[in-house]
């Protein structure tokens, strides 16, 4: 692998990464049981951020275990083969921002922009959590062959992955 297929390759994983508004998350309900579901995401310094109520299932399985997965893809609009979809899996535990915090205005700040006036009637909403997603560890996946650990600070440096890998 070339100095410039791995440059292009980290453009195109923070260009994924940076432009993803939302993502599938895996969190783990009792007994277990994985459970899959979906919420929508900013990025502020590297970090990234969901904000979620109560009432939805992830958020208890978060309150009670704080790991889980991320998963965020490539449009299937601009994809010519699905077994090819550029994706990025992030392994991650939660901690909750508390509202007293500054970093919960700056952050809802950044919620408020990406995703309009339902900030709003949200943002008040008691039942409404922010969390921050502490990333442990990465992978990209760009296409056949082309998939990348994701390590370093805030899991921006990448390791092409070959036979015998992990």
């Amino acid at each position: 692998m070339t100095v410039d297929e791995l440059d292009s390759a980290r453009r195109e994983y923070r260009a994924l990464r940076d432009s993803s508004k939302a993502a599938l998350l895996a969190t783990l309900a009792h007994e277990q049981m994985p459970c899959a579901s979906y919420a929508p995401l900013v990025w502020v310094d590297d970090s990234c951020y969901v904000y979620l109520s109560d009432l939805a299932s992830h958020t208890r399985n978060l309150k009670r275990c704080p790991s889980l997965s991320l998963l965020l893809m490539e449009d299937e609009d601009r994809v010519a083969n699905a077994f090819a979809r550029r994706r990025i899996t992030f392994e991650a535990t939660v901690v909750i921002v508390e509202r007293e915090d500054p970093l919960f205005a700056r952050v809802l700040a950044e919620f408020r922009h990406c995703f309009g006036k339902v900030m709003d009637m949200i943002e008040p909403l008691p039942d409404f959590h922010l969390f921050r997603l502490q990333l442990k560890a990465g992978r990209f996946v760009r296409g056949f062959g082309q998939a990348y650990e994701l390590t370093g600070d805030h899991l921006n440096d990448l390791t092409h992955v070959g036979p015998g890998s992990k």
